[in-house]
């Protein structure tokens, strides 16, 4: 996502969520990187290991960033419905008495 002033402006909350995005990102290709016995399924052990708690995090990040994506769908959907409004209320003829 580019922050361009405009849309920073109208929701500066996007700011802390694409940072959030891009270290979320970050985190998972180093944890990948680092542990890559994560990318196959774990065997059960009941005392957890370094990979089994990486395999977590990321299990955790990826949420994340699909929560942070339906909050960014979301606002886009208001402000798409706001300036609708806002276009039907301007185009809307005055009344004739």
């Amino acid at each position: 996502m580019t922050l361009e002033p405009k849309i920073l402006r109208h929701s500066p909350q996007l700011a802390a969520v694409e940072m959030l995005r891009q270290t979320t990102e970050t985190t998972l290709v180093a944890l990948c990187a680092a542990h890559p016995a994560i990318e196959r399924v774990l065997r059960h052990d009941p005392q957890p290991s370094l990979d089994r708690l990486a395999d977590h995090v990321v299990d955790r990040a990826m949420l994340l960033l699909d929560a942070l994506d339906r909050y960014c769908h979301l606002l886009g959907d208001i402000d798409r419905l706001r300036r609708g409004l806002a276009t039907e209320e301007d185009t809307e003829e005055e009344p004739v008495f």
